[in-house]
């Protein structure tokens, strides 16, 4: 378990913007026997498996959200074939200058979107 954030938006996007707090963890596991075997291997050993992690209780409420897209085409023009970071820079730059509309500075909506509860996803490459 890493260090605990009263808020955090996905990957703090300015890498230093999370509002850190103490706090206790209760963690539960289980022990599954034989549950490496179920995991599906992927390297070259059977060590190398991918974790599986059970989802939270709480529902996304995807009414409540805004979507940014971002294509591998930077601020400049240039294409970037399937460059994912590329492409997830120019959706929070695309989310940057909606929210600056609204009072803030393009500064404090960068900062604001470390420690807002946002996400990101990356899909379709």
């Amino acid at each position: 378990m890493g260090d605990m954030h009263f808020s955090q938006g996905d990957g703090e996007v300015s890498f230093c913007g999370a509002i850190e707090m103490s706090g206790f963890l209760d963690l539960k596991c289980t022990v599954i026997k034989s549950g490496m075997k179920m995991l599906p291997v992927i390297g070259p050993s059977p060590l190398n498996v991918n974790p599986i992690f059970e989802i939270g209780p709480l529902e996304p409420r995807f009414s409540e959200w805004l979507v940014f897209e971002g294509i591998s085409v930077d601020e400049q023009g240039n294409q970037h074939y399937l460059d994912a970071t590329i492409a997830y820079k120019m959706a929070v730059l695309n989310c940057i200058k909606y929210l600056s509309q609204f009072g803030y500075s393009e500064e404090q909506v960068y900062l604001l979107l470390s420690c807002c509860p946002c996400e990101g996803r990356i899909s379709g490459i």
